[in-house]
């Protein structure tokens, strides 16, 4: 006899041979058992993983000559002639090569003759979205209405190509990709079958390059056995295969992690010159990154994680290396370089760029974690402006208090003037800090408003606010009742006193206190001054380090 492949001599030949696909196994026995088998039936999913096997199981136990039955026996003329492909009543129809209007209205003649032999008459069609638009057209009123004696299962990996009229004339199952386990578990039943022996990890690794496929792993199985005389090892899949060892593709991650661009490119020219597959690789860094991804957001018991083949301890380690956000935008950009490439060597220019890219990138926060930081530093710049008594660039000219001089005409005046407090009021400054972060948990709307304004006096009874000549807008938003209401709520709820707000206008470069709060006051002249205050501030110094940026302009120092 000539030889048969692995994955043919093995196909699946009653439900529960069916591996990986329980929920649909389930369902049609229920079907069977109960004779709520309906009259059309589409299979979807990736090629390999069960659909046209299932088709054929699903055939035998309606025509079987001891069925209907959710058992078929696999042992009478009718088993045997479906199973081999030659059965008069169940008619397998490549829907590739037989996609015309044509075909189809042969099926539609035929269909109101009564089966030969069996029970019913079986129509299975392979690769259905290839029919052709018209060819669907002709179906769908035999598909809504056909004969009792006949069924319909469409098989196809592209369901979105198949119409809508077509899919909701038929009961759907979606096919999943079948597990790592799942698959290994299966070669290792066939191993032991054929005596065929194998290596630690041989059978992992191959159910992890198959991407989901049984019958692409019983494919590799076949090619490694007529290879190796003796025992099949992971370097023999290395070898024939072109797969990369799993120590080269850790080596290209931790070469990431070490900002090590120059490793990055000699792992890289190493892996190409053995003469591994590019796309190959790409696909196998895309799966270890993903290993990567899924260790550091699951827990070990998630069943997520399918790393058998892979030292979960050395996956662990550089997961915590890496944030998710970094792992996301590794995926990103590689799938990239191998959705561009139009050739082979474009294809490697491409790739070698990215890992420099990779290997010279630091590590990705969350967005909302930058913006908190941003937010924290401008609170911090505030702070610190406010406490030399120097307003912040851009609310018109920088002012400078003069110290220790006789401001008040009134003793019996009960302001405090912060600035002229200078650093002995850094009390009064924490808490409006507090205030202004209570603000802004409260309503986002009056703390931005607010931000524009300068704390000028901190009494027992009234805060004065200032905001620039061009700020009018603001101050008159923030007067309405509602928006003012908030402001002393959130100042009671820090401070544990009513305190009322009074909102002023700066003018002509003074402060609007009223004739018994006025201070002497000294405008800086623009320019020089002002620009290095700026440049030579610690916070901005510290800001500009932690975002490698540079300062583009001051405003108030031209």
């Amino acid at each position: 006899m000539s030889y048969i492949v692995l994955s043919r001599k093995y196909r699946p030949k009653s439900f529960n041979e069916i591996v990986g696909q329980e929920h649909i196994v389930n369902t049609l026995v229920n079907a069977i058992q109960t004779n709520r088998v309906a009259h059309a039936y589409l299979f979807a999913g990736p090629r390999g993983v069960g659909k046209t096997s299932m088709a054929r199981i699903l055939s035998k136990a309606l025509n079987c000559q001891t069925g209907p039955t959710d058992v078929p026996c696999n042992k009478c003329s009718t088993c045997e002639s479906i199973r081999n492909g030659n059965d008069i009543d169940v008619l397998e129809i490549d829907g590739a090569s037989n996609r015309g209007i044509d075909e189809i209205r042969s099926i539609r003649q035929n269909v109101g003759y009564a089966p030969a032999i069996s029970r019913y008459k079986i129509y299975i069609i392979d690769e259905v979205h290839m029919l052709t638009k018209e060819a669907f057209n002709a179906i769908l009123k035999t598909l809504e209405e056909p004969p009792g004696h006949v069924k319909f299962i469409f098989a196809t990996t592209s369901p979105n190509r198949v119409p809508d009229t077509v899919q909701s004339r038929c009961q759907r199952f979606d096919f999943k990709n079948i597990s790592v386990p799942d698959i290994s578990n299966r070669l290792a039943q066939i191993c032991k079958t054929e005596n065929i022996l194998v290596g630690e990890g041989v059978l992992q690794t191959i159910a992890k390059y198959a991407m989901g496929g049984l019958r692409d792993s019983e494919s590799i199985l076949d090619q490694l056995t007529s290879f190796c005389h003796e025992k099949i090892t992971l370097r023999d899949i290395y070898d024939i295969l072109g797969v990369v060892s799993e120590g080269k593709i850790a080596s290209l991650i931790d070469s990431f992690i070490n900002k090590n661009p120059e490793l990055a490119v000699n792992i890289f020219h190493e892996i190409t010159e053995n003469g591994k597959d590019v796309d190959g690789l790409i696909d196998q860094l895309l799966l270890y990154i993903h290993d990567l991804l899924l260790v550091s957001i699951c827990s070990k018991g998630s069943g997520l994680i399918e790393t058998i083949s892979r030292d979960i301890n050395l996956l662990q380690k550089q997961a915590s290396l890496l944030s998710p956000d970094t792992l996301t935008y590794m995926i990103q950009l590689i799938s990239e370089a191998k959705g561009k490439a139009k050739d082979l060597l474009q294809q490697k220019i491409l790739l070698e760029v990215v890992f420099i890219k990779l290997a010279t990138m630091e590590d990705l926060k969350p967005l909302g974690t930058v913006l908190n930081r941003i937010e924290d530093i401008k609170r911090s710049f505030e702070g610190n402006v406010n406490e030399r008594g120097v307003k912040a660039p851009g609310g018109g000219d920088s002012v400078e208090v003069v110290k220790n001089t006789e401001i008040r005409e009134n003793p019996s005046d009960n302001y405090i003037n912060v600035n002229e407090r200078g650093n002995q009021d850094t009390n009064t400054l924490n808490t409006w800090d507090k205030i202004m972060t209570e603000i802004q948990g409260k309503k986002r709307s009056v703390w931005v408003l607010l931000k524009g304004a300068e704390l000028l006096n901190f009494a027992d009874n009234e805060v004065l606010l200032e905001f620039p000549g061009n700020y009018l807008i603001h101050k008159e938003r923030l007067e309405k009742p509602e928006e003012k209401r908030i402001i002393e709520e959130c100042i009671e709820r820090v401070t544990g006193k009513k305190i009322h707000v009074r909102l002023t206008i700066s003018k002509n470069g003074r402060n609007i206190m009223g004739e018994d709060m006025r201070g002497k006051i000294v405008t800086k002249n623009k320019g020089e001054r002002i620009e290095n205050d700026v440049i030579n501030d610690p916070i901005v110094k510290r800001t500009k380090e932690i975002f490698d940026g540079s300062i583009v302009n001051i405003e108030g120092a031209e």
